[in-house]
Protein backbone atom coordinates (compact mmCIF):
# COMPACT_ATOMS: atom_id res chain seq x y z
CA UNK A 1 0.00 0.00 0.00
CA UNK A 2 2.97 2.50 0.83
CA UNK A 3 4.54 1.55 -2.30
CA UNK A 4 1.32 2.45 -4.35
CA UNK A 5 1.18 5.56 -2.75
CA UNK A 6 4.47 6.41 -3.35
CA UNK A 7 4.63 5.62 -7.35
CA UNK A 8 0.87 7.39 -7.13
CA UNK A 9 2.85 10.60 -5.60
CA UNK A 10 5.75 10.63 -8.07
CA UNK A 11 3.67 10.79 -10.88
CA UNK A 12 1.58 13.67 -9.32
CA UNK A 13 5.01 15.43 -8.88
CA UNK A 14 6.26 14.55 -13.01
CA UNK A 15 3.17 15.95 -14.29
CA UNK A 16 3.21 18.91 -12.08
CA UNK A 17 6.88 19.28 -13.14
CA UNK A 18 5.80 18.66 -17.25
CA UNK A 19 2.53 21.41 -16.78
CA UNK A 20 4.69 24.32 -15.69
CA UNK A 21 7.73 23.40 -18.28
CA UNK A 22 4.44 23.66 -21.20
CA UNK A 23 3.36 26.96 -19.16
CA UNK A 24 7.07 28.60 -19.67
CA UNK A 25 8.05 27.31 -22.52
CA UNK A 26 4.20 28.65 -24.26
CA UNK A 27 5.13 31.94 -22.19
CA UNK A 28 8.77 32.66 -23.84
CA UNK A 29 7.23 31.69 -27.69
CA UNK A 30 7.82 35.43 -29.16
CA UNK A 31 4.71 36.93 -30.84
CA UNK A 32 5.36 36.59 -34.80
CA UNK A 33 6.37 39.41 -36.34
CA UNK A 34 5.14 40.77 -39.80
CA UNK A 35 7.85 39.05 -42.08
CA UNK A 36 9.09 41.96 -44.67
CA UNK A 37 9.46 41.17 -48.08
CA UNK A 38 12.96 40.86 -50.05
CA UNK A 39 12.64 44.51 -50.84
CA UNK A 40 11.38 45.94 -47.87
CA UNK A 41 8.54 46.78 -45.22
CA UNK A 42 5.58 48.65 -47.02
CA UNK A 43 3.42 50.75 -45.28
CA UNK A 44 1.04 48.45 -44.21
CA UNK A 45 3.37 46.10 -42.58
CA UNK A 46 4.56 49.20 -40.44
CA UNK A 47 1.41 49.80 -39.54
CA UNK A 48 0.84 46.30 -38.71
CA UNK A 49 3.98 46.91 -36.27
CA UNK A 50 2.22 50.17 -34.87
CA UNK A 51 -0.63 48.65 -34.31
CA UNK A 52 1.11 46.20 -32.19
CA UNK A 53 3.93 47.88 -30.72
CA UNK A 54 2.81 51.42 -29.92
CA UNK A 55 3.14 52.09 -26.19
CA UNK A 56 0.01 54.92 -26.39
CA UNK A 57 -2.16 52.28 -28.24
CA UNK A 58 -1.38 49.71 -25.59
CA UNK A 59 -2.19 51.57 -23.03
CA UNK A 60 -5.88 52.44 -24.31
CA UNK A 61 -6.14 48.26 -24.87
CA UNK A 62 -5.80 48.31 -20.98
CA UNK A 63 -8.81 50.14 -20.44
CA UNK A 64 -10.53 46.95 -21.51
CA UNK A 65 -9.43 45.13 -18.45
CA UNK A 66 -10.28 48.64 -16.25
CA UNK A 67 -13.78 48.22 -18.31
CA UNK A 68 -14.53 44.99 -17.73
CA UNK A 69 -13.79 44.82 -13.85
CA UNK A 70 -16.45 47.70 -13.61
CA UNK A 71 -19.10 45.64 -15.39
CA UNK A 72 -18.09 42.86 -12.38
CA UNK A 73 -18.44 45.34 -9.81
CA UNK A 74 -21.93 46.47 -11.10
CA UNK A 75 -23.30 43.19 -10.86
CA UNK A 76 -22.15 42.69 -7.21
CA UNK A 77 -25.00 42.20 -4.51
CA UNK A 78 -24.71 43.86 -1.45
CA UNK A 79 -23.06 41.61 1.76
CA UNK A 80 -24.86 41.04 4.76
CA UNK A 81 -24.14 42.17 8.28
CA UNK A 82 -24.11 40.19 11.11
CA UNK A 83 -25.42 42.01 14.05
CA UNK A 84 -25.06 40.81 18.14
CA UNK A 85 -25.81 42.72 21.13
CA UNK A 86 -25.70 41.87 24.90
CA UNK A 87 -27.68 44.03 26.86
CA UNK A 88 -28.12 44.71 31.02
CA UNK A 89 -32.27 44.71 29.76
CA UNK A 90 -34.55 41.88 29.04
CA UNK A 91 -33.93 40.29 26.33
CA UNK A 92 -29.96 40.14 27.28
CA UNK A 93 -28.29 38.57 24.03
CA UNK A 94 -29.66 39.30 20.09
CA UNK A 95 -28.44 37.78 17.10
CA UNK A 96 -29.40 39.28 13.56
CA UNK A 97 -28.45 39.11 10.14
CA UNK A 98 -28.78 42.54 7.78
CA UNK A 99 -29.41 42.13 4.29
CA UNK A 100 -30.28 45.29 2.24
CA UNK A 101 -32.56 44.14 -0.71
CA UNK A 102 -32.56 46.10 -4.20
CA UNK A 103 -35.53 47.11 -5.65
CA UNK A 104 -36.45 47.96 -8.88
CA UNK A 105 -33.52 46.77 -11.31
CA UNK A 106 -30.89 48.78 -10.18
CA UNK A 107 -28.42 46.01 -10.39
CA UNK A 108 -29.42 45.55 -13.60
CA UNK A 109 -29.35 48.98 -14.32
CA UNK A 110 -26.02 49.39 -13.26
CA UNK A 111 -24.38 46.24 -15.52
CA UNK A 112 -26.05 48.17 -18.22
CA UNK A 113 -24.62 51.42 -17.58
CA UNK A 114 -21.20 49.01 -17.22
CA UNK A 115 -21.51 47.38 -20.79
CA UNK A 116 -21.77 50.38 -22.59
CA UNK A 117 -18.84 52.35 -20.70
CA UNK A 118 -17.38 49.12 -21.99
CA UNK A 119 -18.12 49.76 -25.46
CA UNK A 120 -17.23 53.16 -25.32
CA UNK A 121 -13.93 51.39 -24.63
CA UNK A 122 -13.59 49.85 -27.42
CA UNK A 123 -14.36 52.62 -29.30
CA UNK A 124 -11.75 54.75 -27.99
CA UNK A 125 -9.01 51.76 -28.93
CA UNK A 126 -10.46 52.14 -32.53
CA UNK A 127 -9.84 55.81 -32.09
CA UNK A 128 -6.40 55.48 -31.32
CA UNK A 129 -5.52 53.16 -33.88
CA UNK A 130 -7.10 55.96 -36.59
CA UNK A 131 -5.07 58.50 -35.38
CA UNK A 132 -2.24 56.39 -35.17
CA UNK A 133 -2.13 55.29 -38.94
CA UNK A 134 -2.50 58.93 -39.99
CA UNK A 135 0.71 59.60 -37.72
CA UNK A 136 2.74 56.16 -39.19
CA UNK A 137 1.25 57.21 -42.31
CA UNK A 138 2.81 60.60 -42.30
CA UNK A 139 5.97 59.49 -40.36
CA UNK A 140 7.01 56.76 -43.19
CA UNK A 141 6.24 59.04 -46.09
CA UNK A 142 8.11 61.49 -44.46
CA UNK A 143 11.40 59.09 -44.26
CA UNK A 144 10.86 58.57 -48.02
CA UNK A 145 10.94 62.25 -48.27
CA UNK A 146 14.02 62.55 -46.40
CA UNK A 147 15.59 59.91 -48.24
CA UNK A 148 14.85 61.06 -51.63
CA UNK A 149 16.42 64.29 -50.48
CA UNK A 150 19.37 63.04 -49.75
CA UNK A 151 19.46 60.97 -53.01
CA UNK A 152 18.68 64.21 -54.81
CA UNK A 153 21.30 66.10 -52.85
CA UNK A 154 23.91 63.32 -54.04
CA UNK A 155 22.62 63.76 -57.27
CA UNK A 156 22.94 67.48 -57.09
CA UNK A 157 26.94 67.31 -55.93
CA UNK A 158 27.66 64.63 -58.43
CA UNK A 159 26.72 67.71 -61.10
CA UNK A 160 28.38 70.32 -58.88
CA UNK A 161 31.49 67.95 -59.43
CA UNK A 162 31.04 67.78 -63.65
CA UNK A 163 30.34 71.34 -63.31
CA UNK A 164 33.72 71.72 -61.39
CA UNK A 165 35.89 69.46 -63.62
CA UNK A 166 34.61 71.63 -66.68
CA UNK A 167 35.52 74.62 -65.14
CA UNK A 168 39.05 73.50 -64.56
CA UNK A 169 39.17 71.96 -68.04
CA UNK A 170 38.40 75.20 -69.85
CA UNK A 171 40.66 77.10 -66.96
CA UNK A 172 43.60 74.98 -67.98
CA UNK A 173 43.00 75.46 -71.82
CA UNK A 174 42.65 79.53 -70.89
CA UNK A 175 39.24 79.78 -71.49
CA UNK A 176 38.60 80.96 -68.53
CA UNK A 177 39.75 82.98 -65.60
CA UNK A 178 40.79 81.22 -62.22
CA UNK A 179 38.38 83.04 -60.15
CA UNK A 180 35.68 80.47 -62.07
CA UNK A 181 37.17 77.64 -60.74
CA UNK A 182 37.00 78.82 -57.22
CA UNK A 183 33.76 79.69 -57.47
CA UNK A 184 32.50 76.28 -58.81
CA UNK A 185 34.63 74.71 -56.11
CA UNK A 186 32.38 76.90 -53.64
CA UNK A 187 29.77 75.91 -54.87
CA UNK A 188 30.86 72.32 -54.23
CA UNK A 189 31.58 72.48 -50.61
CA UNK A 190 28.10 74.43 -50.05
CA UNK A 191 26.28 71.36 -51.87
CA UNK A 192 28.46 69.01 -50.04
CA UNK A 193 27.24 70.83 -46.33
CA UNK A 194 23.55 70.49 -47.65
CA UNK A 195 23.90 66.96 -48.37
CA UNK A 196 25.13 66.66 -44.87
CA UNK A 197 22.35 68.65 -43.46
CA UNK A 198 20.12 66.49 -45.27
CA UNK A 199 21.74 63.04 -44.17
CA UNK A 200 20.68 64.21 -40.26
CA UNK A 201 17.50 65.03 -41.45
CA UNK A 202 16.62 61.83 -42.67
CA UNK A 203 17.69 60.22 -39.19
CA UNK A 204 15.54 62.60 -37.61
CA UNK A 205 12.67 61.51 -39.77
CA UNK A 206 13.55 58.01 -39.04
CA UNK A 207 13.61 58.28 -35.29
CA UNK A 208 10.06 59.51 -35.56
CA UNK A 209 8.70 56.53 -37.31
CA UNK A 210 10.83 54.03 -34.67
CA UNK A 211 9.44 56.35 -31.78
CA UNK A 212 5.21 55.26 -33.17
CA UNK A 213 7.24 51.74 -33.32
CA UNK A 214 8.25 51.64 -29.84
CA UNK A 215 12.29 51.04 -31.73
CA UNK A 216 15.27 52.51 -30.33
CA UNK A 217 15.34 55.92 -32.50
CA UNK A 218 18.63 54.96 -34.91
CA UNK A 219 17.15 51.04 -35.35
CA UNK A 220 17.10 50.58 -39.32
CA UNK A 221 14.34 50.70 -41.59
CA UNK A 222 14.16 48.99 -44.79
CA UNK A 223 11.11 50.66 -46.65
CA UNK A 224 9.64 49.09 -50.08
CA UNK A 225 7.38 51.76 -51.05
CA UNK A 226 8.40 55.24 -52.58
CA UNK A 227 6.83 58.50 -52.24
CA UNK A 228 4.88 57.98 -55.94
CA UNK A 229 2.60 55.35 -54.01
CA UNK A 230 -1.07 56.73 -55.74
CA UNK A 231 -4.31 55.79 -54.46
CA UNK A 232 -7.46 54.95 -56.50
CA UNK A 233 -10.05 57.65 -57.30
CA UNK A 234 -12.49 58.23 -54.65
CA UNK A 235 -16.17 59.92 -55.05
CA UNK A 236 -16.89 62.33 -52.56
CA UNK A 237 -20.39 61.63 -51.77
CA UNK A 238 -20.04 57.88 -51.53
CA UNK A 239 -17.25 58.89 -49.33
CA UNK A 240 -19.29 60.99 -46.71
CA UNK A 241 -22.23 58.12 -46.95
CA UNK A 242 -19.63 56.00 -46.04
CA UNK A 243 -18.35 57.45 -43.40
CA UNK A 244 -21.54 58.65 -41.38
CA UNK A 245 -22.25 54.78 -40.86
CA UNK A 246 -18.44 53.87 -40.05
CA UNK A 247 -17.00 56.83 -38.69
CA UNK A 248 -15.44 56.05 -35.25
CA UNK A 249 -16.17 59.11 -34.08
CA UNK A 250 -19.94 59.00 -34.82
CA UNK A 251 -19.73 55.90 -33.73
CA UNK A 252 -18.61 56.96 -30.09
CA UNK A 253 -21.21 59.97 -30.19
CA UNK A 254 -24.32 57.50 -30.66
CA UNK A 255 -22.68 55.07 -28.05
CA UNK A 256 -22.22 58.13 -25.66
CA UNK A 257 -26.04 58.74 -26.33
CA UNK A 258 -26.98 55.07 -25.18
CA UNK A 259 -24.57 54.91 -22.36
CA UNK A 260 -26.39 58.39 -20.81
CA UNK A 261 -29.81 56.71 -21.50
CA UNK A 262 -28.69 53.52 -19.50
CA UNK A 263 -27.47 56.27 -16.84
CA UNK A 264 -31.13 57.69 -17.10
CA UNK A 265 -32.75 54.35 -16.78
CA UNK A 266 -30.31 53.61 -13.14
CA UNK A 267 -31.16 57.56 -11.95
CA UNK A 268 -34.69 56.46 -12.56
CA UNK A 269 -34.49 52.94 -10.77
CA UNK A 270 -33.05 54.60 -7.77
CA UNK A 271 -36.41 56.26 -6.93
CA UNK A 272 -37.78 53.11 -6.07
CA UNK A 273 -36.63 52.65 -2.03
CA UNK A 274 -34.73 49.79 -1.02
CA UNK A 275 -35.62 47.28 1.80
CA UNK A 276 -33.26 46.29 5.01
CA UNK A 277 -34.18 43.00 6.04
CA UNK A 278 -32.60 41.85 9.38
CA UNK A 279 -34.27 38.54 10.92
CA UNK A 280 -32.85 37.79 14.28
CA UNK A 281 -33.25 35.93 17.31
CA UNK A 282 -33.77 36.50 21.10
CA UNK A 283 -32.65 34.94 24.27
CA UNK A 284 -31.91 34.88 27.70
CA UNK A 285 -35.30 36.29 28.38
CA UNK A 286 -36.68 35.51 31.83
CA UNK A 287 -40.28 35.44 30.61
CA UNK A 288 -39.40 32.56 27.75
CA UNK A 289 -38.06 29.55 28.16
CA UNK A 290 -36.79 29.05 24.36
CA UNK A 291 -35.20 32.21 22.27
CA UNK A 292 -37.34 33.46 20.34
CA UNK A 293 -37.93 34.91 16.74
CA UNK A 294 -37.64 38.48 15.35
CA UNK A 295 -37.68 40.51 12.39
CA UNK A 296 -37.10 44.48 11.65
CA UNK A 297 -37.79 45.81 8.23
CA UNK A 298 -36.07 49.08 7.29
CA UNK A 299 -38.06 51.06 4.11
CA UNK A 300 -36.24 54.91 3.59
CA UNK A 301 -39.19 57.45 2.58
CA UNK A 302 -38.40 59.16 -0.24
CA UNK A 303 -39.47 62.44 0.67
CA UNK A 304 -36.83 64.71 0.47
CA UNK A 305 -34.92 63.13 -2.33
CA UNK A 306 -36.71 62.32 -5.45
CA UNK A 307 -33.73 61.73 -7.40
CA UNK A 308 -35.25 64.75 -9.40
CA UNK A 309 -31.82 66.70 -9.72
CA UNK A 310 -30.10 63.00 -10.99
CA UNK A 311 -33.06 62.87 -13.44
CA UNK A 312 -32.85 66.02 -15.10
CA UNK A 313 -28.79 66.10 -15.31
CA UNK A 314 -29.23 62.74 -17.29
CA UNK A 315 -31.95 64.34 -19.38
CA UNK A 316 -30.40 67.56 -20.23
CA UNK A 317 -26.95 65.15 -20.68
CA UNK A 318 -28.80 63.40 -23.48
CA UNK A 319 -29.77 66.66 -25.16
CA UNK A 320 -26.67 67.80 -25.13
CA UNK A 321 -25.15 64.68 -26.71
CA UNK A 322 -26.96 64.38 -29.69
CA UNK A 323 -26.47 68.25 -30.21
CA UNK A 324 -22.57 67.17 -30.53
CA UNK A 325 -23.88 64.51 -32.32
CA UNK A 326 -25.60 66.54 -35.29
CA UNK A 327 -22.57 69.04 -35.18
CA UNK A 328 -20.25 65.82 -35.73
CA UNK A 329 -22.29 64.75 -38.42
CA UNK A 330 -22.50 68.41 -40.03
CA UNK A 331 -18.50 69.06 -39.47
CA UNK A 332 -17.22 65.53 -41.03
CA UNK A 333 -18.62 66.21 -44.31
CA UNK A 334 -17.18 69.11 -44.49
CA UNK A 335 -14.24 68.11 -43.14
CA UNK A 336 -14.29 64.67 -46.01
CA UNK A 337 -15.40 67.52 -48.68
CA UNK A 338 -12.02 69.45 -47.33
CA UNK A 339 -9.75 66.65 -47.31
CA UNK A 340 -11.36 65.58 -51.11
CA UNK A 341 -10.54 68.59 -52.58
CA UNK A 342 -7.01 68.98 -50.76
CA UNK A 343 -5.93 65.46 -52.63
CA UNK A 344 -7.16 66.54 -56.07
CA UNK A 345 -4.94 69.56 -56.04
CA UNK A 346 -1.80 67.56 -54.81
CA UNK A 347 -2.38 65.33 -57.03
CA UNK A 348 -2.67 67.70 -60.01
CA UNK A 349 0.19 69.35 -58.76
CA UNK A 350 2.08 66.24 -59.12
CA UNK A 351 0.87 65.38 -62.58
CA UNK A 352 1.76 69.05 -63.42
CA UNK A 353 5.54 68.37 -62.12
CA UNK A 354 5.83 65.14 -63.59
CA UNK A 355 4.65 66.36 -67.04
CA UNK A 356 5.44 69.92 -67.17
CA UNK A 357 8.14 71.06 -64.50
CA UNK A 358 11.11 68.45 -64.24
CA UNK A 359 11.58 67.46 -67.63
CA UNK A 360 11.93 71.13 -68.71
CA UNK A 361 14.19 72.11 -65.97
CA UNK A 362 16.42 69.10 -66.31
CA UNK A 363 16.20 70.01 -70.52
CA UNK A 364 17.11 73.58 -69.43
CA UNK A 365 20.38 72.16 -67.31
CA UNK A 366 21.54 70.08 -69.39
CA UNK A 367 21.60 72.72 -72.44
CA UNK A 368 23.25 75.31 -70.00
CA UNK A 369 25.87 72.57 -68.84
CA UNK A 370 26.53 72.08 -72.52
CA UNK A 371 26.82 75.09 -73.80
CA UNK A 372 28.72 76.50 -71.08
CA UNK A 373 31.49 73.14 -71.98
CA UNK A 374 31.36 75.02 -75.62
CA UNK A 375 32.23 78.17 -74.46
CA UNK A 376 29.09 79.55 -75.70
CA UNK A 377 27.51 80.82 -72.10
CA UNK A 378 29.17 82.14 -68.82
CA UNK A 379 28.83 80.25 -65.39
CA UNK A 380 26.12 82.38 -63.99
CA UNK A 381 23.76 80.59 -66.28
CA UNK A 382 24.77 77.29 -65.34
CA UNK A 383 24.56 77.80 -62.04
CA UNK A 384 21.15 79.46 -62.67
CA UNK A 385 19.64 76.44 -64.69
CA UNK A 386 21.25 74.18 -61.86
CA UNK A 387 19.80 75.83 -58.74
CA UNK A 388 16.33 75.90 -61.00
CA UNK A 389 16.15 72.16 -61.73
CA UNK A 390 17.29 70.98 -58.25
CA UNK A 391 14.69 73.78 -56.60
CA UNK A 392 12.62 71.95 -59.30
CA UNK A 393 12.93 68.54 -57.75
CA UNK A 394 13.21 69.66 -54.28
CA UNK A 395 9.56 71.18 -54.86
CA UNK A 396 8.23 68.18 -56.92
CA UNK A 397 9.14 65.76 -53.41
CA UNK A 398 7.37 68.52 -51.19
CA UNK A 399 4.37 67.77 -53.76
CA UNK A 400 4.36 64.18 -53.57
CA UNK A 401 4.66 64.23 -49.58
CA UNK A 402 1.91 66.72 -49.45
CA UNK A 403 0.31 64.37 -51.68
CA UNK A 404 0.26 61.52 -49.13
CA UNK A 405 -0.42 63.70 -46.13
CA UNK A 406 -3.64 64.53 -48.44
CA UNK A 407 -4.07 60.86 -48.24
CA UNK A 408 -3.77 60.97 -44.32
CA UNK A 409 -6.31 63.47 -43.82
CA UNK A 410 -9.42 62.54 -45.56
CA UNK A 411 -8.56 58.61 -44.15
CA UNK A 412 -8.46 60.29 -40.62
CA UNK A 413 -11.77 62.68 -41.73
CA UNK A 414 -13.24 59.91 -43.31
CA UNK A 415 -12.50 56.85 -40.61
CA UNK A 416 -11.78 54.78 -43.78
CA UNK A 417 -8.71 53.20 -44.80
CA UNK A 418 -7.41 53.48 -48.55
Amino acid sequence: MHVLLRSLGRLVIALLWFSCCLVIARSQTPVPSPTPAASGFNFEDIYELAERDNLLVNAVRRRRAVAEAEVIIAGERPNPDFITAHTRSEPKLNYSVSQLVELGGKRGRRIDVARNELRLTELELDAALRALRHDVRAAYFGVLLARDNVDLGRDVLAQAKELADIAQARYDAGDIAQFEVFQVNLGVSRVTNELARLENLELVARSTLNQLLNRVPDAPLDLRDTLSLKIATVSTPDLIQQALTQNVELKSAEQQIATEQSRLRLARAQRVPDLTLEPGVEALDSAFTHPGFKMQVTVPVPIFNRQRGEIEKSSAMLDQLRAERDAARQRISAEIGRAALNLESARKQVEFYETKLLPDAERVRQMAVESYQAGQTGLLSVIDATRNARDVRQAYLQALFDYQSAVADLEQAAGVRF
